[in-house]
Formats: structure tokens, sequence, C-alpha cells
């Protein structure tokens, strides 16, 4: 009986051993299972593409024909996409409802013409500002080459200075060859100091000039050696005062007519609506003319339908390169940031911030800003 009785025990107790055991296997399979879908939906969920609002304007953000994004901030965003370890999408978006989108969540960011100011601040969060820019003003360039422009051009001390460093060494070297061949060549260079002395000017002038009528010429052995010496010094001392009337010239042009903000009160002015420049305007109680965009903008400027067109310095500097009878003003205010959108209190605010900082730090991301806007400061 004992041992009828201690098997049928040791059998109950190994059966419940093995019904215990079957059951926390179970019961912690069945746990994990339920652990993991969670975390693979939060994987999935933090795989998923993060939508970024844009909006086309050149040289932060444009379309190409094939339907791509290119410019600025698309390639500030690839730079952070790699830092990051994160996918993107990109969600063309109207400027005027990017904040109100990355507010709400439709967002997971947005990158556009938004200059960090304290009104979206109060809803959504900035990042550190990728570009410092300011508001530039376009005007045509046949307004600046007028009368009083060549005027001012022509009795500038700069030009004053050329004309007296080229008439200067003609009237020596007249002088010279007068003394040399007064004797010598008495028909072409009178004795007479008046008259032989103009010859001798004259002579230099047209030599100079390359001009070379054959009217004059030198016999003696010393005035044809001062006229060789003269042929060389003049096609130097030429290329020297056409490079610098060039560049006074050019530097001219660039010093625009329009030298203050209150400059613009005067003219007839457009710019883009809801833009930071059509604000600024406002704010000087300027009524511009409304385009949709800046190439419309520009076109009207060309055909003379305004006086200037004001408007982000930077996209006017991209957009009038295909316009050559415009130029950009010297004048510019109204000092703008632009950064990233972000949703108020964004967990990962910080770590795009370092991301940013660590981009604009970096040769590679100079040499992007060269590229789309080669005369402009980082």
């Amino acid at each position: 009986m004992k041992l009828s009785f201690f098997s049928v025990s040791s059998l109950s107790v190994t059966q419940a051993l093995s019904c215990l055991l079957a059951l926390l296997i179970l019961g912690f399979s069945t746990g994990g299972a339920w652990a993991q879908q969670p975390a693979d939906q939060t994987d999935s969920a933090a795989q998923a593409p993060v939508a970024v609002g844009v909006h086309a304007v050149p040289p932060f953000v444009m379309q190409d024909r094939d339907g791509s994004w290119y410019g600025l901030g698309v390639d500030l965003m690839n730079a952070l996409s790699r830092n990051l370890d994160t996918d993107y999408r990109l969600v063309e978006t109207d400027p005027a409802d990017m904040v109100a989108r990355v507010e709400d969540g439709t967002l997971g960011a947005a990158i556009g013409p938004v200059p960090i100011n304290a009104r979206d601040e109060a809803v959504i969060d900035f990042t550190q500002p990728y570009y410092s820019g300011s508001v530039g003003v376009a005007v045509r360039l046949v307004d600046r080459l007028g009368p009083r422009f060549m005027l001012e051009l022509l009795t500038s001390p700069a030009f004053l200075y050329m004309l007296g460093l080229l008439t200067g060494p003609v009237f020596i070297i007249g002088a010279l060859i007068w003394l040399l061949e007064r004797r010598a060549n008495p028909e072409q260079f009178e004795p007479r100091p008046a008259r032989g002395v103009f010859s001798g000017f004259w002579w230099a002038t047209v030599t100079m000039t390359t001009v070379g009528y054959g009217d004059k010429a030198p016999v003696t052995f010393l005035g044809r050696l001062l006229a060789m010496f003269w042929m060389f010094a003049a096609l130097i001392l030429a290329a020297i005062t056409t490079a610098q009337l060039a560049a006074g010239l050019t530097s001219s042009i660039s010093t625009s007519a329009i030298e203050s903000v209150g400059d613009l009160g005067g003219l007839r002015v457009g710019t883009v609506p809801r833009s930071s420049a059509a604000s600024e305007l406002d704010i000087l109680h300027v009524a511009p003319e409304n385009y949709p965009d800046l190439e419309t903008g520009l076109k009207a400027l060309s055909h003379g339908e305004i006086d200037a067109f004001v408007y982000d310095r930077a996209a006017l500097q991209w957009g009038l390169r295909d316009f050559s009878g415009l130029y950009l003003a010297g004048l510019s205010f109204s000092q703008q940031n632009y950064g990233l959108i972000l949703p108020k209190n964004d967990p990962a605010r910080e770590a795009i911030n370092i991301a940013i900082l660590s981009t604009l730090e970096s040769e590679q991301w100079h040499l992007i800003v060269d590229r789309y806007l080669p005369a402009d400061g980082r």
C-alpha cells in the first residue's frame, strides 16, 4: 500500500509540475506576443517617413520638371535625414497653412518662406536658423543709366583721375617727340613751340589709341626709338585704364539710386502678398502692387509696370539671373532668420538643432550655399 500510495502521489506531483510548467510557458508566450505587438507598431510608426511641408520659393525650395524637389532647404533636409537616420517625404503646402498644419499634426515639420517670428512661436517651435537673410529691392537697369548717372560718372573723382593718368603721359611724350623731331622733320613737327608741341600731342594720342592716321611719323633714330617705347607703353596704359573704367562703371551701376526705405514711398512698388516683404511694406505704409509669385513680379518690373520689386533678397538674387535688364539694388532691410517649423514641444527638437548646427559648420554646407547664392554672405 505504501508503494501504491507512493506511486500515485509521485505521479500526481509530476503531472502537477508538468501542468504548471506548461501554463507558465504559455503565459510567457502570450505575454510576449502582446508585449511585442505594440513594440512592432511603435517601430513601424517610427520608420514611417515624416511629412514635411514645402512651398516652391527659389533658391530654398524648387521643383524640377520630373516632380523632384531641390534647393537650399531640400539639401538641408537631406543632411538632417542622414544625420538623424530618419526618412521624410515632401508635401506641397500653401505658406499660409504651414504653421496651422504643423500645429494640428497634419505635418511633422515644414520648411518654407516663414521667417522666425514671435506670433508663430506661440503655437509651434522653430529650430535653429539655417539661413539669415533680409528683404531686397530689384530695379531696372535702364532707370539707372540715365543722363544724370552719366554726368555723375564723367565728373566723378575716379574718372577724372583716370583721365589724368591718360593725358599726362600724352603731353610728356608729345613734347619729347617735338624736341627730337623739330629740326630733322619740320614739315610734320613745326619748329614753333605752340604748333610743334600740339603736333606732338596729336601724334602721341593717335599712336596710343592705335588709330594711326599716318600723317605724322618720326624720322630720326631717337624719335623712332621713342615711338617704339610709346607704342608698347600705350598698349599697357590703355589696357589698365580700360579695366579701371569698367570696374568703376560696374561699381557705379551696382550703387542703387534707392538708398533708403524712404525712397520706396515715391515709387510704384510690387511684391508677393502674405510674404515677409509685404509685411514690411505695410509697416512702412507703402501700398504695393501684388503679384502671385517672384517670376511674375520681375516680368512686370522689366515691362515697366512697376518701378521696384521688393521681396526676399536671396530669392531676388536667384530670380534675377534670368533678367538681364534688372539688377539688385544695394538697399536691404529687415534682417530675417529661417528655420524648420516643428510641433510645439517636439521631443526631437534638440536633436534636430544639433544636427542643423553640425551641418552649418561643415565645409560641404558652405559649398552648397555658394552654389545657390555665390555672391551672398553666410
